[in-house]
């Protein structure tokens, strides 16, 4: 049984500037086969997953966890002048494929990311 996290650093996004945030996405694995982990990852039009243009959906290979381990990757979230004061969800979808290549493992996750204007909170 796979067990997806996540969290940001920094904790929250500034408003209406450029900046990043890093989300860190890890999976601990509960069961007793190694799983090949990938996950969609899915953002408000308000952000990014790209610093130049609107990406709003992606897709990342997290690696193989075994037994018993946990495996971490991280992904960058983008925002600008679009980026207002709320809290986005970010939708993340895992996928644990099994040693034939099938998807063996489906989990729907939610992340909240902050957005504040400067000088708030």
């Amino acid at each position: 049984m796979l067990e997806p996290s996540t969290r940001f650093y920094p904790l929250r996004m500034v408003a209406y500037v450029r900046n990043e945030v890093e989300m860190e996405v890890s999976v601990r694995n509960g069961g007793k086969e190694e799983r090949w982990v990938e996950c969609d990852v899915s953002v408000p039009e308000a952000v990014s997953l790209a610093p130049d243009r609107l990406l709003s959906k992606g897709r990342m290979r997290v690696g193989i966890v075994l037994p018993g381990e946990k495996i971490s990757k991280k992904i960058k979230i983008y925002g600008g002048a679009s980026s207002y004061p709320d809290t986005y969800v970010i939708r993340l979808t895992f996928y644990g494929y099994g040693k034939d290549g099938t998807i063996e493992e489906r989990y729907e996750v939610k992340s909240d990311l902050r957005c504040e204007k400067l000088g708030q909170g």
